[in-house]
This record gives structure tokens, C-alpha cells and sequence, in this order.
């Protein structure tokens, strides 16, 4: 079905939200990882120059500094402590990668799940005092609740320009923060109300600061949202099902079964899982990646020997890597162009490759616009070929 009925969504939502919590101990290691991995791209972020300005700002907001900045010593109000390690968090564009429980999805709908979900809950936790478990439970929880948003809007959602992280991460924050405060059912779905509210993003920013800003903004939204309805603030109580709320008028429309009975059944950390970045750059670009450095390692390829590259992708993928001549280093997290460049220049592509100097190196713009050719194999993956001299052709598979 593709929307359930007169059942409430939200209401089911809120309720997974606070309910005790028998989150399975395959789930908990699973999400053991993303948690430390979590707080290494926290820490990584940090050194961006992004870090550095909302440093800044933090140091310029007055109040009660109740939470950690991570990776300095500043300490901020709840809200701004979520806001500043929800961007650090995304700045290197290096957190996980939620997968999508239909092939069909389109790709770039889901989200990084980890950062807003995180920086919310930390923020709260680290202000309440309490419990690593209540912490540990919080993120889990807020985190399954914006997979499955993410994974039932329909794709117009995506597709006309809105960045999910941002858009369902406000809600993680949201679930965790009011779980955290022991926040009731009535007060949970005014915070949802309100939070859906504050849903923003657009996807015409990536490559810029403005990208890690939204999931930043994520978390502090959802942790605003908590405050607010905790002392009484109104809003609709149907806000993800209702004829004028989230899920149409973000996406025209939703799939009832991709949310409705299916929070924790299983979690999302089981199937179809979540995968942690190989690479600090769009995740659309990452099969390509594969693909060229194993081509590249294995058969000795040499800069100079390379005439064309050739990828196969699917529509999703030059819809999201946006940047065919990047010129900054954030833009070429969103650049096929550079990524193969840089891939066959050499055979990396970890922080060190995704640098202002990298991009703007003469050696790398010169290879970036020479000879790539995007092909379009129906809905299969990313593939690769490589056309050289002397006939001597490499070939990868589609995966």
C-alpha cells in the first residue's frame, strides 16, 4: 500500500521513541561501530575549516555552556553544542551511509544517519548527566526512526532537490531528546510537529559549507524541538500522515508499509544495514572508486598511460555528484571527475587526497577534464573501463 489508512504514523513513531527498549545485542554491536566511527569523523571535522567558524559562533552566543564542543575545550548551550558537532560530524562527508530496503530506491533519498542522531542525543545526554546506556539507547533509537522516514517518503522527495540527511535528521534528534528527557507521548508528538517544521536542505548546496550546516542544524532543531514542546509549545500531532504535513508536502506521498509496523522489526542495523564510508566523498561515487583503484593497483597503471576512463552509472549518480570541474575541495566530494583523477594520479582517495591544494594542483585539473565518460547501464551499478595505449585495456565489471 502506499498510505496506511487511518493509522497514525507519527503516533506509532513517538511511541517506538520512548517505549523500553529491547534493541537485540547483534544491534548493539553493530551500532557500537557507528558510534566510535561517529565520533572519529566528530573529531576529524573538527580540523575543517568549517570547525573553525562555528568555533566561532559558538564563542559568540551567550548562555548556559551545559554540553562539550567535541575536540576543543569550549563547552555551549545544549543546542549549540548539537548544531556545532552535528557539522563537525558531516564537514569531511565521511559518516555512514544508510543502505535502502528496496532495490528500486533512489539512492541519494537515504541518509547519514549517525550525525544528526548523535549530536542530538550527546548534547542532551552530556546535559542531563546521565547514562552511556541511555545515551547508547537514545542514538539507536532516533537513528531507526530517521532510517524509516528516509526509506517510506516517496522519491520526488530527493529528487526535486531536498537533502535527507537534513530533512529526516531533525526527527533523530527529535526521538532521542525527547527519549532522553523522559519526555510523554502527548509532549513527543508536539516536538514532532514542531520539528517537521524545521525540516530543511537543499541538495543545490553540496559541495559547500552550507551541506555539513544542515546536519548540524538537524541536531539542534530536533533538540530545540524537545525544549519548545517540553514547555508547552503546540503543533500537529499527525504531522507525518496528515493531508498538509511532512510526508506530502516534502514528497507527494509515502509507502505505509515501509514505516508502518516495521520500527525495530528489524532494526535497521540488521538489515538492509548501514555502511560506513571507505571514503571521505559522496557515497554515489564510492563502487567507481572501487573499482578504478583495484584497476588501477593491480595492473600497474600509470598516469600516462590512461586516454579515457569510462563509468557506467546508473541516473541517480550525476544527479547527486554535481561538480564536474570542482575547484575547492568540498566540491570535489561531489566531482566523479576528480575522484577518478585522483584515484589514478594516486591510488588514494582518503582525506589527504581531498584538499584545496590537491584540487587546485595543475597535474589534477588537467587529468579531471580529460576523458571521462559517463555511461548509462540501465539500473545496474557503477562500472569502470580503463582505454590506453598501446591497446592494453582494463576492464571492470559492473557490481
Amino acid at each position: 500500500m502506499s498510505e496506511g489508512g487511518k493509522t497514525s504514523v507519527t503516533a506509532e513513531v513517538a511511541r517506538f521513541a520512548l517505549a523500553e527498549a529491547r534493541i537485540p545485542d547483534e544491534v548493539r554491536r553493530l551500532a557500537t561501530n557507528h558510534l566510535i566511527d561517529g565520533f572519529a569523523v566528530m573529531l576529524a571535522g573538527a580540523t575543517e575549516e568549517s570547525g573553525a567558524l562555528v568555533r566561532e559562533h559558538v564563542r559568540e552566543l551567550a548562555g548556559n555552556p551545559r554540553a562539550t564542543v567535541v575536540a576543543t575545550s569550549l563547552r555551549a548551550p545544549t543546542q549549540t553544542a548539537a548544531f556545532a558537532n552535528g557539522v563537525a560530524a558531516h564537514a569531511f562527508d565521511y559518516d555512514d551511509t544508510q543502505l535502502a530496503t528496496d532495490p528500486k530506491s533512489v539512492y541519494g533519498l537515504l541518509t547519514h544517519p549517525t550525525t544528526p542522531s548523535l549530536a542530538g542525543a550527546l548534547a542532551v545526554a552530556e546535559t542531563l548527566d546521565t547514562s552511556g546506556k541511555a545515551l547508547f539507547e537514545a542514538y539507536i533509537l532516533g537513528l531507526e526512526i530517521e532510517c524509516r522516514i528516509a526509506d517510506a517518503i516517496a522519491p520526488r522527495h530527493y529528487q526535486e532537490g531536498f537533502h535527507s540527511t537534513a530533512t529526516m535528521g531533525v526527527f533523530a534528534s527529535a526521538a532521542a531528546g525527547a527519549r532522553l528527557y523522559g519526555c510523554d507521548l502527548e509532549t513527543t508528538l508536539r516536538a514532532f510537529g514542531l520539528a517537521a517544521s524545521m525540516s530543511a536542505g537543499l541538495r543545490e548546496n553540496f559541495g559547500t559549507m552550507t551541506k555539513p550546516f544542515h546536519a548540524g542544524r538537524a541536531a539542534e532543531n530536533g533538540v530545540l524541538a524537545v525544549h519548545m514542546a517540553r514547555r508547552g509549545w503546540t503543533s500537529a500531532k499527525n504531522i507525518l500522515e496528515a493531508e498538509r504535513g511532512f510526508f506530502r508536502a516534502a514528497g507527494g506521498g509515502y509507502d505505509a508499509d515501509k514505516i508502518i509496523g516495521r520500527l525495530g522489526q528489524p532494526y535497521f542495523f540488521i538489515e538492509p544495514g548501514i555502511s560506513i564510508k571507505p571514503y571521505p566523498s559522496g557515497s554515489l561515487s564510492h563502487p567507481a572508486q572501487d573499482v578504478l583503484l583495484e584497476l588501477v593497483t593491480q595492473n600497474d597503471v600509470k598516469p600516462e598511460d590512461v586516454e579515457r576512463v569510462d563509468v557506467g552509472v546508473n541516473s541517480n549518480v550525476p544527479n547527486a555528484l554535481i561538480h564536474t570541474r570542482p575547484t575547492t575541495a568540498l566540491e570535489a566530494k561531489f566531482s566523479l571527475q576528480f575522484q577518478m583523477s585522483i584515484g589514478i594520479l594516486d591510488r588514494a582517495a582518503g582525506l589527504a587526497q581531498f584538499t584545496d591544494e590537491k584540487v587546485r594542483e595543475p597535474r589534477t585539473a588537467g587529468d579531471a577534464r580529460k576523458g571521462l565518460r559517463l555511461r548509462r547501464p540501465g539500473d545496474r551499478g557503477a562500472g569502470l573501463q580503463r582505454d590506453a595505449h598501446e591497446g592494453r585495456d582494463h576492464a571492470q565489471g559492473w557490481p
